[in-house]
C-alpha cells in the first residue's frame, strides 16, 4: 500500500534524493512544480515534471 501524506510536499522532504534534485532546480521550475495539484511521487515522476517545465520555458 502506498504512503499518503496530508501535507502535498512531504514525499519531497522524505525523500533525500528526491529533496535533493528539487532544491537544485531552478526556482521557476520548483514554483511551476509546486503549483501543480498532483506533486510528483517518485524522483522519476519530478524529473519528468522538471523536464515538462524546461520544455515550456
Amino acid at each position: 500500500m502506498e504512503s499518503t501524506y496530508s501535507d502535498r510536499y512531504a514525499n519531497l522532504q522524505a525523500d533525500p534524493a528526491m529533496e535533493a534534485y528539487f532544491s537544485q532546480l531552478p526556482g521557476y521550475i520548483q514554483a511551476q512544480i509546486r503549483a501543480r495539484k498532483q506533486q510528483p511521487a517518485t524522483l522519476e515522476d519530478l524529473q519528468r515534471m522538471a523536464n515538462e517545465v524546461k520544455q515550456l520555458f
